[in-house]
């Protein structure tokens, strides 16, 4: 994910935390339905909840065909909100594939710029459906998280920003930035599995990139529950940042390369203060 995509969501945050709450609160009717294809960018506010629903689509001139992503609606299940999107990739293997085309991803508006130690816990309840065109159809992409630090409040953009990465799933042989140099660490029983650490520069922002994949055999097939803020705080203890850092972007989404595949998405995150 580039960095601009962070700015993006700073700025619809502040939208969002300008509005009393007690209108927010009153505002219980939520957008209808809608596909976003846009070229790059395209995005759906949804009041009443903290998040954002975004089709960031960063490499479009390189998409031979259509990535969308969906707004479907929003479902409580014990009391718990639920944000229900789809991703829908209509790309040929052909189409550059070592290029990831963008971004699809539902983002966090509200209790960001907090530092780590002053954020309770930060509940994730991801479930995903993915269904190819035909059972040997070709895919390569990934299923993350996607949160990005710095000790500077608000800041998602400067050198002195990081990107942090959990991938919970990825097929088609996709490598995360770092792989060629290997992994900087393993972390064990994190959500009962383990990890490998990787971590890059992005030259084209300028940020440092860490990415925490879950081993191959160990991935997660359709669902993840846990809490957000322990792996935030196992890469503090790999001395990437203190606890005293600052969280200002979060999100969970799918990064396409290409395949002509569909997933069937809900997710409930949030950030707890």
């Amino acid at each position: 994910m580039y960095s601009f995509a962070a700015t993006a969501l700073l700025a619809l945050a502040a939208t969002v935390s300008a509005i009393p709450v007690s209108q927010v609160e009153r505002r219980q009717s939520y957008p209808a339905p809608k596909d976003m294809c846009g070229a790059p960018n395209e995005s759906l506010l949804i009041p009443g909840t903290p998040w954002i629903v975004f089709s960031m689509n960063y490499n479009y001139q390189q998409i031979h065909g259509s990535i969308c992503t969906g707004f479907n609606g929003v479902k409580t299940v014990d009391g718990v909100q639920k944000c229900k999107w789809t991703s829908d990739w209509d790309m040929e293997p052909a189409d550059n594939p070592d290029t990831v085309k963008g971004y699809s991803f539902v983002g966090l508006t509200q209790n960001l710029e907090n530092r780590i130690s002053d954020i309770k816990s930060i509940p994730a309840d991801y479930h995903w459906i993915r269904k190819k065109a035909t059972p040997d159809s070709k895919y390569k992409g990934n299923v993350v998280f996607d949160f990005m630090t710095s000790d500077t409040k608000g800041d998602s953009t400067s050198s002195h920003a990081q990107e942090h990465m959990l991938w919970l799933r990825y097929e088609g042989g996709q490598l995360p930035i770092g792989w060629v140099d290997g992994p900087i660490a393993t972390i064990n029983n994190l959500y009962g599995r383990t990890w490998d650490l990787y971590r890059g520069l992005n030259e084209d922002t300028g940020i440092m990139v860490s990415s925490l994949l879950v081993r191959e055999n160990q991935q997660f097939h359709g669902h993840f529950k846990g809490d957000i803020k322990d792996w935030l705080v196992a890469l503090s203890k790999q001395g990437l940042y203190t606890q005293s850092t600052y969280v200002n972007v979060g999100n969970a989404g799918m990064e396409p390369f290409y395949g002509m595949v569909s997933f069937t998405n809900s997710v409930a995150l949030s950030i707890n203060l």
